[in-house]
């Protein structure tokens, strides 16, 4: 047990009640066995260590008392406390010993303080172990020497205060003060490389920051440049304006844009749009104005819509510094997003527009110092392409890229992103920045002007088939009547029964022959160049009456669903044209199932506001707005994908096997409903089949009452009447005449129009019934003209056109003229023979 101050008899009372007093302190100096230390017992002790020893445990400072050469150590509460883990083994011990990682010091120390000199010093660096650890540690100490009875220095007071907190509080200041100077520099580095000009002014309005970029466009100095000398720069015709504009924002405090011609270092001027806003210090105070100026020459010369993005640079990393405010407020104020990366992939900067562009994208805000793998963490695929940017651009490398990036939403945006190396102004690599301009409605634009191209060449393609077809179609299809009406002449005339190979040949001819003519027609149709005769249509009707035609030809795997609105419109189209279209579509649907399925056939009433999308290209066709029938067309094939969908209308395109078609079925179908005031759309996706709606304009007017089919004759109606055959073909002609005198009829033929008026004023003319010519004559005069002449001649005369291409003599707009009559080549014996007979009992 340790002994108390009271029980121990050989210490002094005076100092037995203060070691009393100073709880844990004085039972440790009490019980301690002081005669085994050079300073003997306390019973021998002198005053003046008693006294010394008694201040120092009356002290809640850290205090020590030094005794000897030895130095031996005595202490108080407070500087057992500054002692930790050695406390209580000090006690008693040489101060060397104790502290063995200052022996050098406060062997110094104990020598001068017993020479009698008062020391002191003040943030006193020294690296103390506490546990084990060595720690930097800053002391205030103090130490006065102690006089015994003799007046000599006998022992030193020491006063220990540790100041560490206090240092490092101002260390933290200095490294703060330090890092944000660094961040100015950097701020600064980038305002000066960056590729456009950015300026600031004083609260007079007096420039006093021009970057580099200024001098780099007009070739002025920048000390030149300052106050208003860069007025110097702009376009006569500007300078007022200018001017005017900034003062007037000065003084209302408020942010302006304005474009004016700037001078520039080769010559000439450019146009700049100038941006800038005041800026304030933390209390509200106004200090100027910032602004930028980008080069806008191009857009303002090419008159394009495009903008540069007007947003401001975010970088205001602890606002230590106004100065560093001050930049960083100008790097927000440049009009593109800016980022800055060191070489360890971390943000170095990021402006206000970029940072809220990419939480658009990725849904969090980068924050300076963050890597930007752990920025973009959420969007890995995005990183990857990134990171391949940004290691280029790290290496040294300058470019730009167009990219497209697509927010958690879907949204896609297009950025021009341009990359380049950053440097210090000692020309030292310290990272790269990318300057990012949001493209998309440029790309747009580019996109929508390519669409409209496309439209053109393809109207320009459709349009030269049909001068094409138009050039060939008179003669070929005078070819075609000369080889259909003899075949079939042949045919009549071989004996019944006999020569039946010479007969097969015919018929085989024949067969070769309407196909060349029904090639001819399809291509008509598709050009628009096909004379039509519209009218009333019930398309109910129309489609019963083909219900068995359709049934034969889809065959017994494909089951046929017709169904119709109970209020549906009446249509004004060809009703011929019309079956031949709805027969090419359920052609088409049928071999689109080889392993049968479903051709549905729907009509209904649809209103159109102007835009009916055709599948021939992205963009909408226009159409008439207003009502009309809706025919869909659909089965349950096999589908086509979007590249195919985009070809389905052009001439002689084809998905089927080399044989299996011409190509030329939907564009007949497309020119049809063109050529009669409507539109087509077709939809289809792979495996679920296609569906091809056919829009046809509603009748408008009083629908004369159907007619009561005319009873199938069983031979050609034969005649006596006068017949004058016009034609230039000789061919043609003879066939003409040759079939309608085997008819009966009493033929007069002329070779042009001359030739044909000279007959009609003959005397005998007066017998002529019926003209029938060609559209297209030789010599300068139409079948139109001629029929007009021999009316005025024979008003009573009937007129019958053919034709193998009516051209715009008797065609206009797609339609036959309003009481013309027309059979068109080639023609067979019975229909030239039943269309004479109603001609002239008409």
């Amino acid at each position: 047990m340790i002994a108390t101050a009271h029980d121990r008899a050989d210490i002094p009372a005076g100092f037995a009640a203060v070691l009393a007093r100073s709880g844990e302190m004085g039972r440790l100096i009490a019980g301690f066995d002081w005669a085994a230390t050079p300073l003997g017992p306390i019973s021998g002790w002198p005053q003046s260590r008693m006294t010394a020893i008694a201040i120092i445990l009356a002290s809640s400072i850290p205090m020590a008392t030094i005794w000897g050469a030895d130095g031996i150590l005595i202490y108080n509460a407070g500087y057992a406390g500054f002692s930790g883990d050695r406390h209580p083994a000090m006690l008693g011990r040489r101060l060397v010993e104790c502290w063995p990682e200052a022996a050098a010091f406060n062997t110094q120390v104990i020598a001068e303080g017993l020479a009698g000199r008062t020391l002191a010093y003040r943030d006193q660096a020294m690296m103390l172990a506490h546990k084990g650890a060595p720690e930097q540690h800053w002391l205030d100490l103090e130490y006065t020497p102690i006089a015994d009875e003799t007046g000599h220095p006998a022992g030193i007071m020491a006063t220990v205060i540790d100041s560490s907190a206090r240092m490092r509080d101002r260390q933290e200041r200095e490294n703060a003060l330090a890092a944000a100077r660094e961040s100015e520099a950097r701020f600064r580095n980038v305002a000066d490389h960056a590729p456009i000009v950015m300026w600031v002014t004083n609260v007079e309005g007096r420039c006093t920051y021009i970057n580099r970029a200024w001098t780099i466009q007009t070739g002025q100095d920048v000390a030149e440049g300052l106050t208003f000398g860069w007025l110097k720069m702009l376009h006569p015709d500007d300078r007022q304006p200018a001017e005017q504009a900034f003062r007037d924002a000065m003084a209302d405090l408020r942010p302006f844009q304005i474009e004016y011609r700037l001078a520039q270092v080769g010559g000439g001027y450019r146009w700049v749009m100038v941006t800038a806003i005041p800026r304030f210090d933390d209390d509200g105070g106004f200090l100027g104005m910032i602004g930028s100026a980008v080069d806008i020459d191009e857009r303002r010369r090419a008159e394009v819509t495009l903008r540069d993005v007007n947003a401001v640079l975010e970088r205001r990393v602890m606002e230590a510094l106004a100065e560093r405010k001050l930049f960083a407020d100008i790097i927000d104020s440049t009009g593109t997003m800016v980022q800055v990366l060191g070489f360890d992939h971390r943000y170095l900067a990021i402006n206000r527009a970029a940072a809220e562009d990419f939480e658009r994208i990725f849904g969090t805000r980068p924050q300076i110092g963050e890597h930007k793998g752990e920025a973009m963490a959420r969007r890995p695929e995005i990183l990857s392409v990134m990171r391949d940017y940004w290691t280029r651009a790290l290496a040294g490398e300058e470019f730009a890229v167009i990219q497209a990036l697509d927010d958690a939403q879907g949204e896609k945006r297009h950025y021009e992103l341009r990359f380049s190396p950053l440097v210090s102004a000692e020309g030292t690599p310290i990272g790269a920045y990318q300057f990012a301009t949001d493209v998309s409605e440029r790309l747009a634009q580019e996109e929508k002007l390519a669409d409209m191209e496309a439209q053109l060449r393809q109207s320009q393609k459709m349009e030269a088939v049909g001068q094409l077809t138009g050039g060939i179609a008179h003669d070929f299809n005078n070819l075609l009547q000369v080889v259909v009406g003899n075949l079939e002449m042949l045919d009549r005339f071989l004996p019944e029964g006999e020569h039946p190979r010479a007969r097969r040949a015919a018929t085989n001819a024949m067969t070769g022959a309407k196909r060349a003519a029904t090639l001819t027609q399809r291509l008509l149709a598709f050009s628009r160049r096909q004379p039509l005769a519209p009218q009333s249509v019930d398309t109910r009707r129309l489609v019963d009456g083909l219900s068995d035609l359709l049934t034969r030809t889809l065959g017994e795997q494909v089951h046929l669903a017709v169904d119709a609105a109970s209020d549906l419109w009446t249509v004004e189209a060809d009703p011929n044209q019309l079956e031949s279209a709805i027969l090419n579509l359920a052609v088409n649907a049928r071999d689109a199932m080889p392993h049968g399925g479903t051709l549905s056939i729907t009509m209904r009433n649809a209103t159109l506001d102007g835009l009916a999308t055709m599948a021939a290209g992205p963009a909408p066709y226009p159409t008439d707005p207003g009502d009309y029938v809706a025919i869909d067309v659909s089965d349950t094939g096999t589908g086509m994908d979007r590249a195919t969908l985009g070809r389905v209308f052009e001439p002689f395109f084809t998905t089927k096997e080399v044989g299996k078609g011409t190509g030329l079925g939907l564009s007949m179908v497309y020119g049809f409903a063109k050529q009669s005031g409507g539109q087509v759309q077709i939809e289809s996706k792979p495996g679920e089949g296609t569906c091809v709606t056919l829009f046809l304009p509603r009748f408008q007017g009083q629908a004369p009452a159907p007619l009561d089919a005319a009873p199938l004759t069983q031979r050609p109606t034969r005649g006596s009447e006068t017949i004058l055959v016009v034609e230039d073909d000789a061919d043609v002609r003879a066939y003409s005449t040759e079939a309608l005198r085997e008819l009966g009829y009493d033929v007069l033929e002329a070779e042009d129009g001359a030739s044909a008026l000279a007959l009609l004023d003959a005397p005998e003319a007066r017998r002529i019934a019926l003209l029938f010519s060609d559209v297209v004559l030789p010599g300068g005069m139409t079948g139109a003209d001629l029929a007009s002449a021999a009316r005025s001649l024979h008003p009573q005369l009937k007129v019958l056109f053919t034709t193998g291409y009516a051209r715009d003599v008797i065609v206009h707009g797609g339609r036959l003229d309003a009481g013309v009559a027309l059979i068109t080549k080639p023609f067979d014996f019975s229909d030239l023979a039943a269309r004479i007979r109603a001609m002239l009992d008409a």
